[in-house]
């Protein structure tokens, strides 16, 4: 692998069909970039990083547009993202969808990484380019960002939905093109910034996608891990422990014996690699459960008493009582923050 790792081939298929739009020689670019026109139709190639920086660099000279990355993010597709593109479609949530970026983006290529952090009633889902060579950065950052809008429009039905801001690490161009991101983010765009990210309020990612599916979610989770091990890549025991837990919720309190079960050991085996990772039980069942009770509170009118029994608390006062240990206020206290984002 070279030091620009690989990339999905099923990622490229934005900049190529954006190409082909634009009228671009695509056979020559590929011929450039040394990649076989046949290999890249198969969705589970593997291209090498560099050869993927140089078709972009390529296909930018030829287009002669100081957007196209940008303009690329309007062929996004759940295919783009491989299986993760899907795995984001049976979500309950952006913030679910986005929870499952980090430890599946590498299926989709080593291009860069994703970080989301909640803080001060601001919520930042930043992107760390890998490339560091331009214009390629660049236009990487601008599809990355603007794909990630355009597909969140396109998951939740909200053709509106936008952050508040974006930031984008790049100099501010000229005001034509200060315009054309607007256009596309539908917000303030900010230049010169010390990373590249979307921003916006903690409400705005409990946006509920359309059709969740919980089911087919663990179904593609399950084949993503294996996609991963194949790569080589290994997910950690915590991980799949939360995302067990998770698929048990809501039905009936998971046992540590099931779990244990279904990751193929014993529970004090269990037990043993949770606490050499610096984890335990509790401590992933409380964040799941963290996690599940922001969502029914920002999402549903349900009562507190009915939440506390979807998450397996033996009565609503324990519920209460976890809920502010975490977080410092109580559901109730949580549920009048949250107002509807757009």
């Amino acid at each position: 692998m070279d030091s620009l790792g690989q990339i999905c081939s099923a990622a490229l298929q934005q900049y190529l069909s954006h190409g082909e739009a634009r009228g671009l020689d695509i056979a020559t670019a590929l011929d450039t970039a040394a990649l076989d026109a046949e290999r890249i139709r198969q969705p589970d190639a593997r291209i090498p990083g560099a050869s993927f920086q140089t078709l972009l660099h390529t296909l930018i000279d030829q287009a002669g547009d100081p957007l196209f990355g940008l303009h690329t993010s309007e062929f996004v597709q759940p295919g783009s993202y491989n299986v993760m593109g899907y795995i984001a479609m049976s979500a309950s949530t952006l913030h679910e969808a986005l929870s499952k970026v980090s430890l599946y983006e590498t299926l989709v290529g080593d291009m860069g990484t994703t970080d989301t952090r909640i803080a001060d009633n601001q919520a930042a889902i930043r992107w760390d380019c890998r490339y560091t060579q331009q214009p390629a950065r660049q236009h990487l950052i601008d599809n990355v960002l603007g794909s990630w809008v355009r597909y969140a429009r396109w998951l939740t039905g909200n053709e509106q939905l936008a952050p508040a801001q974006v930031w984008l690490e790049h100099p501010r161009p000229k005001p034509a093109l200060v315009e054309e991101y607007q256009r596309v983010f539908l917000c303030e765009v900010l230049f010169a910034q010390p990373c590249s990210a979307l921003i916006g309020p903690p409400g705005l990612l409990e946006q509920p996608i359309r059709q969740p599916d919980p089911l087919l979610l663990s179904t593609l989770e399950a084949h993503a891990i294996q996609q991963l091990h194949q790569l080589g890549v290994e997910t950690s025991l915590g991980q799949r422990v939360k995302q067990c837990i998770q698929d048990a919720i809501g039905h009936s309190l998971p046992r540590k014996e099931t779990i244990a079960e279904r990751l193929g050991m014993n529970v004090r085996t269990l037990h043993r690699r949770l606490a050499d990772e610096g984890h335990n039980w509790q401590k992933l069942l409380d964040e799941v459960r963290l996690h599940q009770a922001r969502k029914l509170l920002c999402q549903s009118p349900a009562p507190q008493a009915e939440i506390a029994e979807a998450l397996g608390y033996s009565d609503i006062r324990s519920f209460q009582r976890s809920f502010k240990r975490h977080t410092g206020m109580t559901p109730g206290q949580f549920r009048s923050q949250q107002k509807p984002h757009l």
